[in-house]
């Protein structure tokens, strides 16, 4: 692939992935959704959130280590709990962080 392909091909996927993302923000409120896409709806930050954090936790050098000394783990199950219970970003994220650093200290 010579330089004008590779710049004509970024540019046909930029203008790809631009109308893509653009369509959504067109479209949006030109026409009711139904009840049952508005709810399902609901469950998609949480969805890909959940995506992209548990591989992060789980996997080492591509390895899934699930286990007591996975200070990932460790750090990341507290965080749930005290996210679940306090319902408070900052300690959450606070919380976890201290402990996952606890972890690597100790």
């Amino acid at each position: 692939m010579n330089n004008t392909q590779l710049i004509l091909t970024i540019i046909i996927i930029g203008i790809g992935t631009f109308l893509f993302r653009f369509s959504f923000i067109f479209l949006y409120g030109r026409f009711e959704l139904p009840n049952w896409i508005r709810k399902a709806m609901r469950y998609v930050p949480p969805a890909v959130l959940s995506a992209l954090i548990f591989p992060a936790i789980v996997i080492k050098n591509e390895v899934i280590w699930i286990s007591p000394q996975n200070p990932r783990l460790i750090a990341g199950l507290i965080a749930i709990l005290i996210a679940w219970k306090t319902k408070n970003l900052l300690l959450t994220i606070a919380a976890g962080m201290g402990i996952f650093w606890l972890m690597l200290f100790i």
